[in-house]
């Protein structure tokens, strides 16, 4: 199976911890997307079900004639007291030790990652279960780091170690 993970582009509101904040994509975004997916097909396509997400997909799904499925479990991880927050706003020495011990240093009232890790797995197991040639994902820069964590067996700790770029679009073989 070709799996494509595509992470959404620019969304409204800047460079923030959105988390499950559902903001749509900027115009920059739509086009980021666009560009990303240009030339492609997927015989299933898979979404987030937040409009920075979901809203491409739809698009997608109208154009390629691909079904759809929206997928509540590929939500963002929450972020709890940091959502709609910047990292200045956090305090950088904070985020920092997030990304370097995420379990230790998670944001107050935040998602518990393990959680995140097995919502987002037990959905990853049951698209991929449905034997399609060819699936789109697009979700979010969590959502992505879990998936290629368990891809690349990387212990879920380390997902923050892992760059996932607005609009970027990867291939696996599965």
């Amino acid at each position: 199976m070709k799996l494509s993970l595509l992470r959404h582009g620019e969304s409204v509101g800047g460079r923030i911890y959105r988390g499950n904040q559902d903001d749509p994509l900027t115009e920059k975004g739509w086009q980021q997307m666009l560009d990303a997916s240009q030339n492609q097909s997927w015989n299933l396509i898979v979404t987030s079900p937040l409009l920075r997400c979901q809203s491409f997909a739809q698009y997608l799904h109208q154009q390629l004639q691909s079904p759809l499925e929206i997928v509540d479990n590929f939500s963002e991880l929450g972020f709890g007291d940091w959502q709609s927050q910047s990292s200045t706003q956090i305090g950088q020495d904070l985020v920092d030790a997030f990304k370097l011990s995420p379990i230790e240093n998670k944001p107050p009232n935040a998602e518990d990652l393990y959680d995140f890790q097995h919502r987002v797995l037990n959905a990853f197991k049951i698209i991929t279960a449905k034997n399609s040639k060819s699936v789109l994902i697009i979700a979010h820069a969590g959502v992505i780091r879990v998936i290629k964590s368990y891809l690349l067996n990387l212990p879920i700790e380390k997902m923050f170690t892992i760059e996932v770029l607005s609009a970027s679009c990867e291939e696996f073989e599965i």
